[in-house]
């Protein structure tokens, strides 16, 4: 028994060792495969890429890519590897790269059956582990659908036996098992004991094509369908499984030279359009965010893949010195590059105090609060953060309001807007329109105009917000914004820069000011222009227009900023919250940012969109650049701006206008999603520190909103559509059974189907919304 225990342990020992050797020839494998497992389980905003995916438009367009991408990375981890091995790179040169056919190293292996353990555990690694690898990249992602339904909350045939984490590991197990020599002679033998087994495999390849495309037929764009899209995802595991284990019975009869032709030019085109689309980032806004994703981890793969083959033939670690270098190039440029600095821009705007604001603002409407029949409401809006849906979320609410009550709810009621990240956008996006008009002497149309088309949507923010502003910022993280952090050459927009060109390409399609300009790239502080000068009677006479507050964090030391047209230093509730604008002016007089680069830095979306910098001048005559990033680091709603409004109006009301402050009503609006956390079971001693910094953000979120109270809560939740796909003319069927209910991306691209269930939802709180004006 001992003896037995002795070999096992010696025989692992090998098999391990091995195992370790033929990973490092398989590191840039590694590395994909691991960066594709930390986006879709890991990493929300790309894990609702899945979601996006699923509700695709194009769906018979975007899976088929999606997929195609995933077989051309499968390929490459199979067999690239092949190239590192010396009796191949040893005869490679420029010319016959294309075409090579990289299985120089089988010539020279001993296939007697005397070799050593150790030298067949070696060689049948070779073979098998750049193919377990490949079968794992597609397992990775076929289950990160099945955790994503999981982490939405959906309940199907597939989560209710398969547990995602579970099933990996198991695998992974029994992939690794594949590379045991003797256990793989053994399987291999069961299975070829039968003459029918070629031709059996041949039947299941076609069934499992022939799956994979009657699957995509039957998608109806909602979260049912996340079954099928796993499931097809699987097949495309097995088919690759058995063809990929069986490859010599397939390419038999089939050239092995256009076999490796068609891999490697497959690689260097999806690097040549990854580089094409970096000098031209406009172009990936037609295609899938998750598509850009793999195709970016592809490119760079195929870099990696060049720099390895050029430093094997010169007898040098080319990738390592490389890495090396870009990390020390990185550490040494970030502080000297100006890549990430924010456009400044001019204002000649003087910033009173809040509480001279408001006095204004109840001033120029005391006769309308005297004149009002019932209580005047006066409203303070907070929107809390969530990518695209939260934007749109606060700019359908904001919409409505204005439709409903003609343009009165931004002219008379509304005294601000904060917010945090996508709500924040979405409340820039209405006060830029709203107060636009409101300069001209106009109303604002927030609706598409049905006369002139039968629109797919109704309000122009869902027209926005239909854009994919996600693709470009993948493709600049990975590709241009990533060479100018290693390289520091060349001066191009970063990814931030090009999101507010995309903002105010949207918004101008809707909104344009009586010029014919755009908006939103409009100076900040350009919206309160000349509204305190004057004579006291037209200052009294015109509509002071409600305080926008788009919020922000400083990174380097964790504070809160407010980008704001007032100044608030004598509040007690903004004790501690850093003016932003004060902070630049002290270094750059008469200076401010645009309001698009104000929703920027308010919603930076992690490593999605770069912090901001701002280069001061310290009080030792020093430049340090001061970085800002998104505002629901600190709180995801901006609800502590809303309660030091609410403190100053107080004031101002008790002091300057005692008969008014029985004659209005206080309403604190909170435009939120209705999501709750998930309690977990208690944490291991080793997470809990993580778990904590995870849920930090939001039990402070949750401790503002109950500070605000509960009175004036619009959230938005999954709501139910017809979807276009069904024939509504069909008696049948019981309509009420086709409806589906769309879960709600995070990311920063909705799907037709998102949004319109988010103007269902709309429609569903029209009651609520009503209450707030009267």
């Amino acid at each position: 028994m001992m003896i037995k225990l002795l070999l096992f342990s010696q025989g692992f020992n090998i098999w391990f060792k091995n195992l370790l050797r033929e990973l490092s020839n398989n590191i840039i494998s590694l590395f994909f495969i691991g960066s594709v497992y930390l986006a879709l389980w890991h990493f929300p905003q790309t894990v609702d890429l899945l979601l996006i995916l699923n509700q695709a438009d194009a769906f018979l367009l975007e899976v088929p890519l999606y997929f195609t991408l995933l077989i051309i990375a499968a390929f490459l981890i199979w067999n690239a590897p092949k190239y590192f091995y010396f009796h191949n790179y040893k005869d490679i040169t420029l010319t016959n790269l294309i075409g090579f056919i990289p299985n120089q190293h089988y010539k020279f292996q001993d296939r007697s059956e005397s070799a050593s353990y150790a030298y067949m555990t070696r060689i049948h690694m070779r073979k098998t582990l750049p193919r377990i690898l490949a079968i794992l990249l597609l397992a990775i992602s076929a289950l990160s659908i099945l955790n994503a339904m999981e982490l939405f909350g959906l309940e199907n045939t597939y989560t209710e036996f398969l547990n995602p984490t579970n099933t990996l590991v198991l695998i992974v197990f029994l992939l690794l098992l594949l590379s045991e020599p003797k256990l793989y002679k053994v399987l291999k033998d069961f299975l070829n004991r039968s003459a029918k087994t070629k031709v059996f495999i041949f039947i299941v390849s076609i069934g499992l094509m022939i799956l994979i495309i009657s699957l995509g037929t039957l998608n109806t764009q909602t979260e049912k369908d996340l079954g099928n899209l796993f499931l097809s995802n699987s097949a495309l595991v097995l088919l690759f499984f058995t063809l990929s284990f069986n490859s010599y019975k397939f390419l038999k009869h089939f050239p092995k030279k256009f076999f490796y032709t068609f891999i490697l030019m497959s690689g260097f085109i999806m690097l040549m359009t990854f580089l094409l689309f970096n000098f031209y980032p406009s172009l990936v806004t037609g295609i899938n965010p998750l598509s850009v994703l793999i195709l970016s981890l592809l490119s760079l793969f195929m870099i990696c893949f060049i720099l390895i083959l050029i430093g094997k033939k010169i007898r040098l670690p080319l990738l390592s010195i490389v890495t090396v270098f870009c990390i020390f190039s990185a550490k040494f440029f970030s502080d000297t590059s100006d890549h990430y600095q924010l456009n400044l821009m001019e204002t000649n705007v003087d910033r009173p105090s809040l509480d001279t604001y408001i006095y204004y603002w109840l001033k120029s409407r005391e006769n309308i609060i005297n004149d009002s029949e019932t209580t005047f409401p006066i409203i303070m809006v907070s929107a809390e953060g969530g990518g695209s849906r939260a934007g749109l979320w606060a700019f359908l609410v904001h919409s409505y309001l204005y439709e409903n009550t003609k343009g009165d709810y931004f002219e008379k009621h509304l005294l601000s807007l904060t917010g945090a990240s996508g709500g924040g956008v979405g409340n820039s996006m209405f006060f830029a329109e709203a107060r636009n008009t409101s300069l001209e002497g106009k109303k604002s149309s927030f609706k598409i105009d049905e006369n002139a088309h039968k629109p797919i949507v109704k309000y122009k923010a869902s027209g926005i917000y239909k854009e994919n502003y996600l693709s470009v910022a993948l493709l600049s993280l990975l590709g241009r914004d990533l060479f100018k952090e290693v390289t520091s050459l060349f001066k191009f927009k970063n990814r931030g820069q090009l999101l507010e060109e995309h903002w105010n390409q949207a918004h101008e399609k809707y909104f344009l000011d009586s010029k014919g300009r755009s908006i939103i790239n409009k100076e900040f502080l350009s919206f309160y222009d000349n509204i305190f000068t004057g004579d006291t009677m037209d200052l009294i006479s015109q509509k002071i227009p409600p305080l926008l507050f788009v919020n922000t964090t400083h990174t380097q030391t964790g504070n809160y900023n407010i980008i704001s047209p007032v100044e608030y230093s004598q509040v007690k509730e903004f004790t501690g919250m850093n003016d932003f604008l004060s902070t630049i002016q002290s270094s750059y007089p008469n200076n401010s940012i645009a309001l698009s680069t104000a929703m920027r830095i308010n919603a930076s979306f992690p490593f999605i969109t770069p912090v901001g910098e701002v280069r001061n001048r310290t009080q030792k005559d020093i430049f340090i650049s001061d970085q800002y990033a998104d505002a629901g680091y600190y709180d995801n709603i901006g609800g502590r701006v809303s309660i030091g409004v609410e403190e100053v109006l107080k004031k101002v009301l008790n002091d300057s206008f005692p008969l008014l402050r029985k004659k209005v009503k206080i309403k604190q609006l909170i435009i939120t999603n209705e999501e709750e956390l998930k309690i977990a079971k208690t944490s291991t001693q080793l997470s809990a520190p993580l778990t904590t910094l995870k849920n930090v953000r939001y039990g402070h979120t949750k401790e503002v909103m109950e500070k605000l109270g509960d009175d004036y809560v619009i959230s938005l939740k999954q709501t139910e559509i017809m979807p276009f796909s069904i024939n509504l003319l069909t008696r049948d069927i019981n309509k009420e059974e086709l409806f589906i209910r769309p879960v709600l991306p995070l990311g920063r691209y909705l799907s037709t189907v998102a949004i319109r269930s988010m103007e269902a939802r709309l429609d569903s709180v029209k009651v609520d919304l009503d209450l707030i004006t009267q």
